[in-house]
């Protein structure tokens, strides 16, 4: 394993700001287009992307997120009538919650996608060649094999 060095403590910390500045910028048109923030679209992506239903806690897994955060996230969601939660009790979890996309959520998510991939394109993809893609995705896939 490669000593930690300067060179690796740099690429991390370019790594962190150009992906929070990139995820800003994309949240920002979210927030004005939609009224969604960033995260709420990435559980109306996830649950567009799953049959339009997942428990909650396969979308804290998909999303990594906390459990905690995740539930005021679809609270909102809820209130604004673009998921519904219901109990769903399994075998071994008598406490499971099926979440779903409404009609109207998968509405909103079809035309928020639109800016979403835009947006990515313009501030993130434009600049990658084909040779750029290929070795983001070997190194992230090293070290963070599970979300690859």
């Amino acid at each position: 394993m490669p000593r930690l060095d300067s060179e690796r403590v740099a690429l991390w910390r370019a790594f962190q700001t150009a992906a929070e500045v990139v995820s800003r910028l994309i949240e920002a048109e979210m927030a004005d287009e939609f009224q969604l923030s960033l995260p709420q679209f990435d559980i109306l992506a996830a649950l567009a992307h799953n049959d339009d239903q997942m428990r909650v806690k396969e979308l804290a897994e998909a999303l990594a997120a906390v459990p905690s955060t995740l539930s005021r996230r679809i609270d909102s969601l809820v209130d604004r009538e673009y998921v519904t939660r219901e109990s769903a009790p399994t075998a071994d979890d008598n406490r499971a919650v099926m979440v779903t996309l409404t009609r109207m959520g998968r509405l909103v998510w079809r035309d928020a996608n639109i800016l979403y991939r835009r947006a990515i394109q313009r501030e993130f993809a434009a600049e990658l060649s084909e040779t750029d893609v290929g070795t983001m995705s070997r190194a992230i896939s090293k070290v963070a094999p599970f979300r690859s």
